[in-house]
C-alpha cells in the first residue's frame, strides 16, 4: 500500500467537514461537495477540539479519481450512489454513511466501510465537535490495512468491520426514531418511558442478525452522547429528508426476507415517513 498524502472527501455536511478540518495539518484535503464551482473554505471547529483550517471544496462532478489516494464518503445513504459515480474502487474508497442500504453498491463496486463516532454538528461554515470517538475503517475483504497519522480523528482499522456496522446500526435504530419522534436528546432514551421503547426495538433487532450486539454496547452510546441531538432529530427539525430509507427500511425487507413478524419498527417507520412529510 502506497503513503496517504492525499485525502478526497466527498460530502460537505458536519461529518466531511469535520474530517477535513482535522486531517488538514497532516495531508492535502479536497472536500467534495454539491457547489457549482471551486473555492477555498475556512473551516471553524469549536468544542472538544478548536481550531481554524483551509481547504479546498471542489463540485462533485469534477472529481477525478487519481487524484487522491484514499477517499472518504459522508454523505447521507440516500445519496451514496450519486456521490460515488465517478469512482471505480482502484483508489481505496470508505463509505461511513448510516444504516445498511448501501451495504450493496459498497460490495459490487469495491468499495470499503466506515463508521464515524464522533459527535459533530453544522453551522454554516462552523462545526461543533460535541463528542469524541473514532472512525473505524474496514473492507468486506481480507486485505492490508491502511494506516493514519494520529489525530484527534482516530482513524482505527477493524479486521471485522461488519460487525461494527451491525451495531452501530443498532444504535441508531434505537436512538434515532426515538429522539426525533420524541424531539429529545439521545439520554432521554435511557429511562422511561423511551427506555421501554429501546427495548422493544432491540428485541425486535436480535430476531434479524446472527450477530449479537449487547444492549449494554446501546447504553454506552446513549450516555457517550447524551446531550447530543440525533441527526434524525435535526433532519425532521430542518426539513430535510431522513435516513429512515437507510436505517429502519431495510430491517423490514430483511424480516420479510426471514420470514420475521415485526410489530415496533414497522410503526416507527411509518411514523418518522410521515413526520418527514409534514415538515
Amino acid at each position: 500500500m502506497k503513503p496517504i498524502k492525499r485525502i478526497g472527501i466527498i460530502g460537505n455536511g458536519a461529518v466531511g467537514m469535520l474530517m477535513a478540518s482535522l486531517f488538514e495539518p497532516d495531508y492535502t484535503v479536497t472536500l467534495y461537495g454539491r457547489v457549482d464551482e471551486a473555492s477555498t473554505v475556512t473551516i471553524e471547529r469549536t468544542g472538544v477540539t478548536d481550531g481554524t483550517s483551509i481547504v479546498r471544496l471542489c463540485p462533485v462532478a469534477t472529481l477525478v479519481e487519481t487524484e487522491q489516494d484514499v477517499f472518504f464518503v459522508t454523505t447521507k445513504a440516500h445519496q451514496v450512489e450519486a456521490a460515488t459515480e465517478r469512482l471505480s474502487g482502484d483508489v481505496p474508497v470508505f463509505i461511513c454513511s448510516n444504516g445498511i442500504a448501501h451495504l450493496d453498491h459498497a460490495r459490487t463496486k469495491g468499495f470499503h466501510l466506515g463508521v464515524v463516532e464522533h459527535g459533530v454538528s453544522r453551522d454554516g461554515k462552523r462545526i461543533h465537535h460535541t463528542g469524541l470517538g473514532r472512525i473505524r475503517i474496514g473492507s468486506f475483504e481480507p486485505v492490508e490495512g491502511i494506516r493514519f497519522t494520529a489525530s484527534p480523528l482516530d482513524v482505527v482499522w477493524e479486521a471485522d468491520i461488519e460487525q461494527v456496522v451491525t451495531e452501530k446500526l443498532f444504535a441508531n435504530a434505537i436512538i434515532n426514531p426515538i429522539t426525533a419522534l420524541c424531539r429529545v436528546e439521545n439520554g432521554a432514551v435511557a429511562m422511561p418511558p423511551c427506555r421501554d421503547i429501546a427495548t422493544a426495538i432491540y428485541k425486535e433487532l436480535t430476531t434479524l442478525f446472527d450477530r449479537h450486539v449487547p444492549y449494554t454496547y446501546i447504553e454506552t452510546i446513549i450516555a457517550k452522547t447524551a446531550h447530543n441531538r440525533s441527526s434524525m432529530l435535526r433532519d425532521i427539525e430542518a426539513g430535510r429528508q431522513t435516513e429512515v430509507d437507510a436505517i429502519l427500511t431495510p430491517l423490514l425487507k430483511r424480516a420479510d426476507e426471514r420470514g420475521i413478524t415485526l410489530t415496533v419498527i414497522p410503526v416507527l417507520q411509518k411514523l418518522i415517513l410521515g413526520a418527514s412529510v409534514s415538515c
